[in-house]
């Protein structure tokens, strides 16, 4: 519904800045964005060896109709998906395909899925900042390094979460919420409450709830090896269980 209008900004913003602020990569590109209860926000995507994720990617595509046409791309093509430059427009339908393929099956989405069946609710994930890069180190002195460029990109979050609309945003990784609580930014002022108790309101679940009406999780990864304890992550789904449905006592 609304991945054609992030496309074109990260686009758009790809063209402002030299390559390199994007590692010499491709930006983040998005098949599908739509309204959904749950929002998970992350930190930028990681960046598997082109290799390997051509091998994950024939691995899985042909599991959905939407995908199955990435079996027919050589490895030459795929490769060059990434680091063509030139063409990112061109090239927008595949690079959209490609994340829909890791988002169905990829581990690090599997906690994801597994929320979204145990309550039936609708999901979507979006990263704050578009640049494929596994290192978060690099991608920490980049953002502080560049100020600009990061309100840039705060500037298309903030616009897509707009449109979004989630019941509940669940911020899964540190660096994230470390980032967005110490933003200047006023839009990320607006839906991400510091840990300030004698101000935020909270819910009924005992999270804070942003200016917006959204409850804010702040959380750890949900997946990998830092990832937060099964009796955590279970107490998770039952605060977005009693949110999403009022009802439940």
């Amino acid at each position: 519904m609304f991945a054609d209008y992030y496309n074109t900004r990260i686009v758009d913003l790809f063209g402002r800045y030299p390559t390199n602020f994007f590692f010499n990569r491709s930006p983040m590109i998005y098949d599908e964005l739509g309204h959904c209860d749950i929002l998970f926000v992350g930190v930028n995507p990681s960046f598997l060896d082109t290799r390997k994720s051509y091998k994950f990617i024939l691995n899985h595509c042909e599991k959905a109709k939407t995908t199955s046409s990435l079996s027919e791309i050589g490895f030459d093509v795929y490769e060059n998906l990434f680091y063509n430059l030139k063409d990112v427009r061109t090239h927008l339908k595949d690079l959209g395909l490609i994340h829909r393929v890791f988002k169905d099956n990829y581990p690090y989405f599997s906690k994801f899925n597994y929320i979204s069946e145990q309550l039936n609710a609708t999901v979507e994930h979006l990263d704050i900042f578009p640049v494929r890069e596994t290192d978060q180190k690099l991608v920490r002195e980049l953002v502080l390094a560049n100020k600009d460029f990061a309100d840039a990109c705060y500037d298309i979050f903030i616009d897509t979460l707009q449109k979004i609309k989630p019941k509940a945003i669940i911020v899964e990784n540190s660096f994230v919420r470390d980032t967005l609580m110490d933003a200047s930014h006023s839009g990320i002022r607006e839906y991400f409450p510091r840990f300030e108790f004698h101000t935020f309101k909270s819910s009924s679940i005992g999270t804070p709830i942003n200016e917006h009406g959204m409850a804010v999780f702040y959380t750890s990864m949900l997946t990998g090896q830092r990832a937060i304890d099964l009796g955590s992550f279970h107490r998770i789904i039952w605060s977005l269980n009693r949110l999403l449905n009022p009802e439940v006592q």
